[in-house]
């Protein structure tokens, strides 16, 4: 299947190659290579790439032209392995992932195809190089345009939409008059799935970071990722704990208050994280939190009384503690939440 980001490579791609030919200028083949090498879904990331191959030409080029007129009296081979490791041993102090492969190309094939032209060839690869990772920057720019930031909040509404779906399907297992639609078993594959996608997201934060400029710690949108990912991976742990502590349903009748609130509030921060699904995804600019916070249920708000109440004492130890158990889990995930909410607004409010 097509999609955006390989048709847009494509196109750029195919662009930076005519552009090239009809200039007349050899080795055209290099703006292909780049702009293929460079472009990765984002703006960000692509920016990173594009850095790390200028880096690793710049630096094979001039390891290239040292190596080749100060090791002529060294065996072609042994030269060659000398400058490698040279290139290898200078990209690790200079941090470099990726740009040393390019500058190990530039060494090989200038030292073995082009070492009748180096003065000429290295100029023309250069440039070449730099104008395929240009317009790999601009296709992302304006075609489909492919932001870290848009990419990062598109994935943390999807992860929100997954933990309402489990808050409801948690509720509807605790209390089954509470669901409206066939319940999907909240098990470890669904808190494995939830785990997987905050780790996604946590992927996409180095090209976030580079799209961000000087400083970008200390940009908003970098503090409202980090509030996000922590706020996530709180309430991800209350779908784990709720996994390893499933309710105990024989003798409901005992502590039948005490599960429905537990249901209720589940039902309520479910609906409470798709407004937050809904913000992101209108959002302009930087989302803004819901113009209202969580409202916990009547029942909720009254547990400290069903608590006290004799007749739930007289259930058996093991039902208790796990009762227990799982509304501390709720009460985490609920101040979690309104913890998050509060760091949102502080967050805009200096942006």
């Amino acid at each position: 299947m097509i999609n955006r980001n390989a048709l847009r490579t494509a196109f750029t791609a195919g662009l930076g190659n005519a552009f090239a030919s009809l200039s007349g200028v050899g080795d055209s083949q290099y703006v292909a290579l780049a702009v293929l090498a460079v472009s990765t879904g984002t703006y960000g990331g692509a920016l990173a790439l594009g850095r790390q191959r200028l880096l690793g030409t710049a630096l094979g080029s001039v390891l290239l032209l040292i190596g080749y007129e100060g090791l002529r009296g060294v065996p072609m081979p042994l030269a060659i392995a000398i400058t490698l490791g040279t290139l290898r041993l200078l990209g690790g102090l200079l941090k470099l992932q990726v740009g040393y492969k390019v500058g190990g190309m530039i060494i090989v094939m200038g030292w073995l195809v082009h070492e009748g032209g180096l003065a000429t060839w290295i100029p023309i690869r250069f440039f070449w190089t730099s104008f395929g990772v240009l317009i790999t920057l601009l296709g992302l720019r304006l075609f489909w345009p492919a932001r870290g930031l848009d990419s990062s909040l598109a994935q943390v509404a999807n992860l929100l939409g997954q933990l309402q779906r489990c808050f409801d399907d948690l509720a509807a297992q605790v209390d089954p008059t509470m669901a409206s639609q066939v319940v999907d078993p909240v098990g470890i594959s669904r808190y494995r799935a939830l785990r997987n996608q905050l780790i996604a997201i946590r992927r996409q934060r180095p090209a976030l970071m580079q799209e961000l400029g000087s400083l970008p710690e200390r940009h908003p949108a970098t503090l409202l990722m980090a509030n996000f990912d922590g706020t996530t991976s709180r309430l991800i742990s209350l779908v784990g704990g709720m996994v390893r502590e499933p309710p105990i349903i024989q003798d409901r009748h005992l502590v039948v208050q005490l599960h429905r609130a537990e249901a209720e509030l589940l039902q309520a921060m479910a609906g409470h994280l798709g407004q937050w699904e809904e913000q992101i995804r209108g959002r302009r600019g930087l989302p803004e939190p819901p113009k209202t916070g969580l409202q916990t249920p009547l029942s909720w708000q009254e547990l400290g009384q069903e608590l006290n109440d004799s007749t739930a004492n007289t259930a058996s130890l093991e039902r208790l503690e796990r009762i227990a158990s799982r509304l501390m889990l709720c009460r985490q995930a609920e101040q979690a939440i309104r913890a998050a909410e509060a760091n949102w607004a502080t967050i805009l409010g200096r942006a």
